[in-house]
């Protein structure tokens, strides 16, 4: 099972409080054959020096590679995927933790489920000091692969509702040249999910693999994420061809009375908030554009 080497990206920006305890988390996998490879954003605090006291600790499990200037999770994380030898790549951030069996329990899936080249997982949520938040919540039937494959392309079109530290794929799905989008800063990887899924068939692991920190100093809390996730969602809707992908996933036509649940659901969710309802009314006029033009073939 081991012969095949799991590659982990990391970026990491300003994470000195947490950077040693997540690449350590890395390091104590039951999986054994894995490299670790950590991007540097800039850092202006201590994460470089603890980066590099790391690569003296593991010399054999760990690269590095430094940007000078801060470019957003989306480049370090592409310049990660570019360094990374694996058969398999997922992906942890410097202030996340993995459960010890993360690794190995999402390589046996894949090789037990040959028609999946990717699959996710749970995660429970933790505070600044380790301390139990919640669990993730969420149900998708193990059962009937193609009835969860089709579920899980329907939930993801409505949103990024899995953990991306939590999803182990093979590396053919994140080496691409359309990588993680760097014009996003909040949702480039729920831009990534929903084409990944478009082209590949994602599984699901019905067990917590990840502990996700929350805390006052993370990048996202500072961003509004939002606005990006419903950028993110009408540029894939302007993709007619990814949306022809989806669709056939879900197992329906690519209509426009299909199309619009999503819309909807976004309108119904965003109603109270100006700047996001200003957002989709902007996109929308754009989407509504493209149909009058006759930009977009839908199915009959």
């Amino acid at each position: 099972m081991e012969k095949e080497l799991v590659s982990v990206i990391m970026p990491a920006y300003n994470a000195e409080k947490y950077i040693y305890m997540s690449i350590e988390s890395v390091m104590q996998q039951t999986y054994r054959n894995v490299e670790l490879i950590i991007v540097d954003d800039g850092s202006q605090d201590s994460t470089l020096e603890i980066m590099r006291a790391c690569v003296e600790k593991w010399p054999d499990k760990i690269r590095i590679f430094v940007r000078e200037q801060n470019g957003g999770t989306a480049a370090a994380l592409n310049d990660a995927i570019e360094m990374a030898q694996g058969s398999y790549i997922c992906w942890l951030s410097a202030d996340d933790l993995y459960n010890v069996d993360m690794i190995r329990s999402e390589v046996a899936y894949l090789q037990e489920n040959g028609q999946c080249d990717a699959v996710f997982s749970k995660c429970a949520f933790i505070d600044g000091e380790g301390k139990f938040l919640r669990e993730q919540v969420f149900v998708v039937d193990e059962a009937d692969f193609d009835e969860g494959m089709r579920y899980i392309t329907h939930l993801l079109l409505m949103l990024n509702f899995w953990h991306g530290c939590t999803l182990l794929a093979k590396a053919e799905c994140f080496k691409k040249e359309e990588k993680f989008n760097t014009e996003y800063k909040a949702s480039q990887d729920y831009d990534f999910w929903i084409r990944m899924a478009a082209d590949h068939d994602i599984g699901y692991l019905n067990q917590i693999n990840v502990l996700s920190r929350e805390h006052s100093e993370q990048g996202s809390r500072k961003l509004n994420c939002c606005l990006d996730e419903i950028l993110v969602f009408f540029n894939i809707l302007y993709r007619e061809d990814i949306m022809m992908k989806l669709f056939r996933k879900i197992g329906k036509k690519y209509t426009f009375e299909n199309v619009r649940l999503y819309i909807e659901y976004r309108i119904a969710k965003y109603k109270n908030h100006e700047d996001e309802m200003n957002a989709i009314a902007i996109c929308l006029r754009k989407y509504m554009s493209m149909m009058a033009i006759g930009e977009l073939h839908f199915q009959e």
